[in-house]
C-alpha cells in the first residue's frame, strides 16, 4: 500500500533536543508522502517520542502508550526510553506496530511504509550515529530554530540512564550547524536554540569547541537571538573565559543553564560529577562579576542514594547562598542499568518528598525575590511562545518569561514593554509601543 494519504500523529515528551527530533520525525515523514495531523483522532499511525531521563516521566510515557494501544492503532514507540527500558515498553504494549531508538529517524518512512502494509512488530533501535542537521523538519513553533549540535556525551554520571540511550559524544560537522541556523533564519525563525545533552562539550572528538561553533553562528546575518542549552560545570571551567565572551555578543541570549545536583562534594563524588561545590561557586561568581545580569538555570537532586540530612542541608544552603534564578529539582529514582540504582543505602521515599518540599520552598522564595528587582524594567522583548494560562510569553535580553495579555498572532513580533508585577515563575508586563512584526 503507498503511504500517501496516511494520516500520522508525533507526541513528544522531554527536552529540546527530542523536541528537534520530534521536528525532524515529521518533516521525513511528510517528506514521503504521509500526512502530519495534529490529533491522536485524526492519525491513523502514532508515534510516541519517549522520554526516559525520569521514573516520573516513564510512567508517564507509558500509560500513555497502555491508552493508544487500548484504541487499536498502530503505535511507533520512538525516542530514548527503548533504549533504557525495552522490556518496560514491551510489557506494556504488546501489541506495538514498531520500536525505534534515537538513531533511527532516517529509516521511519520505511518502518512506517512496513506498517502501513500491515507489518507489526518491528525493532530497530541499532546505534548508527545520524547528523541531524539539515534534514527535513516540520517545526512546531514558527519562531523558534531547535538545532542540535552533537548527540550524546563525554559523562559518565552514576544516575544517567540517557547516556545509556545517545552514547558517547558525537559531534555534528560545524559547517552544517551554521547552515541550518542560516535556514532557519531565513524561515523566520527570531529564537535559535543551540541543544545537546552537554553544549560545552560540543568538539571535543572533532577538534572544535563550543565557543569557536558560536563564534560561527553569531556572524549568520539576520535579526536573531541564540538560547545556549545547558553545559555541565566541570567542562564549563575550561572554556569559561571563551563562554564569556561570547555571552556579550548581542545576538546571545544571557540565559545560562548549569546544573550542580548537590551541594555536597561526598555526594558529587558519587553521582561521579568532575568538579567540586568551591569550583561551582566560582564558576557563578565569575559570571556575576562579568554579567551581573545573567539569567542563571540549575539543576539539583534531592535524596540520591547515602545522601544524609547535613549533605542535602549542603545543597540547601548552596541554593540560599548563589541565589540561581531557576532550580529544577529532581527526586531521585533509580534508573535501569545505572550504578547509582544499585548503590546503598537508598533513601525512602518519604524523606526525598520532605527534602523536595523544603527545597522547593528555599526556591520559590529565591525565585520571586530575583524577578522582583525587575518590576518597572523597559525594554525590548521578543514574542516566541504561548502562555499556558492565556496570553503569550516573551523573552527580555536575559530570557526572563514576560506574559503579554496578547493573542498568539503575534508571534514573531517585538514590543517595547514596562514589567508590571512579578510571579514565582514569570513576570506580567504591558505594551508601550510595536518595535517589529514577524
Amino acid at each position: 500500500m503507498p503511504s500517501n494519504g496516511t494520516k500520522v500523529h508525533v507526541i513528544t515528551y522531554g527536552c529540546a533536543q527530542n523536541k528537534a527530533d520530534g521536528e525532524i520525525i515529521r518533516g521525513i515523514l511528510a517528506e514521503h508522502g504521509f500526512k502530519i495531523v495534529d490529533s491522536e483522532s485524526e492519525a491513523d499511525i502514532i508515534v510516541v517520542n519517549t522520554c526516559g531521563v525520569k521514573v516520573p516521566t516513564e510512567f508517564k510515557v507509558l500509560n500513555k502508550l497502555r491508552k493508544l494501544s487500548s484504541t487499536g492503532k498502530p503505535v511507533i514507540v520512538a525516542g530514548c526510553l527503548p533504549k533504557i527500558n525495552l522490556e518496560g515498553i514491551i510489557k506494556s504494549i504488546p501489541n506495538f506496530a514498531a520500536i525505534v531508538g534515537p538513531f533511527s529517524y532516517q529509516r521511519i518512512h520505511e518502518i512506517a511504509r512496513r506498517i502501513v502494509e500491515g507489518e507489526r512488530g518491528i525493532i530497530d533501535i541499532k546505534s548508527d550515529k545520524m547528523v541531524k542537521v539539515c534534514t527535513p523538519r516540520l517545526r512546531e513553533n514558527k519562531v523558534v530554530g531547535i538545532v542540535p549540535i552533537c548527540e550524546g556525551c563525554l559523562g559518565s554520571c552514576t544516575y544517567c540512564a540517557v547516556r545509556l540511550a545517545r552514547g558517547r559524544l558525537f559531534s555534528f560537522p560545524p559547517d552544517a550547524i551554521v547552515r541550518e541556523v542560516e535556514r532557519f533564519v531565513r524561515e523566520g525563525c527570531r529564537e535559535i536554540w543551540i541543544t545537546a545533552q552537554d553544549t560545552i562539550a560540543y568538539g571535543a572528538d572533532i577538534g572544535t569547541s563550543l565557543p569557536e561553533l558560536l563564534s560561527k553562528i553569531v556572524e549568520v546575518p539576520g535579526k536573531f537571538r541564540i538560547r545556549i542549552g545547558m553545559m555541565n560545570p566541570g567542562r564549563l571551567l575550561n572554556y569559561l573565559d571563551e563562554m564569556l565572551e561570547v555571552y556579550q555578543h548581542p545576538k546571545v541570549y544571557k540565559f545560562i543553564h548549569i546544573p550542580v545536583q548537590s551541594g555536597n562534594d561526598e555526594i558529587l563524588r558519587r553521582m561521579n560529577r568532575p568538579y567540586t561545590v568551591d569550583e561551582f561557586r566560582q564558576i557563578v561568581k565569575e559570571i556575576r562579576r562579568k554579567i551581573p545580569e545573567m539569567t542563571i538555570e540549575t539543576d539539583v537532586i534531592v535524596g540520591f542514594p547515602g545522601e544524609t540530612e547535613e549533605q542535602f542541608m549542603d545543597t540547601v544552603e548552596l541554593v540560599k547562598e548563589l541565589e540561581p534564578d531557576i532550580v529544577n529539582i529532581s527526586r531521585f529514582g533509580p534508573r535501569p542499568n545505572t550504578p547509582a540504582a544499585k548503590m546503598k543505602p537508598q533513601v525512602p521515599g518519604w524523606k526525598i518528598k520532605e527534602r523536595s518540599r523544603l527545597m522547593t520552598k528555599v526556591v520559590k522564595e529565591i525565585s520571586y525575590r530575583r524577578n522582583q528587582r525587575w518590576v518597572g524594567w523597559r525594554g525590548e522583548v521578543l514574542v516566541s511562545g504561548i502562555g499556558i494560562k492565556g496570553g503569550v510569553v516573551s523573552r527580555n535580553y536575559t530570557y526572563k518569561p514576560i506574559v503579554l495579555q496578547l493573542g498568539e498572532e503575534y508571534l514573531g513580533y517585538e514590543f517595547e514593554i514596562r514589567i508590571t508585577r512579578a510571579d514565582t515563575f514569570y513576570l506580567d508586563a504591558e505594551v508601550i509601543s510595536t518595535i517589529r512584526p514577524l
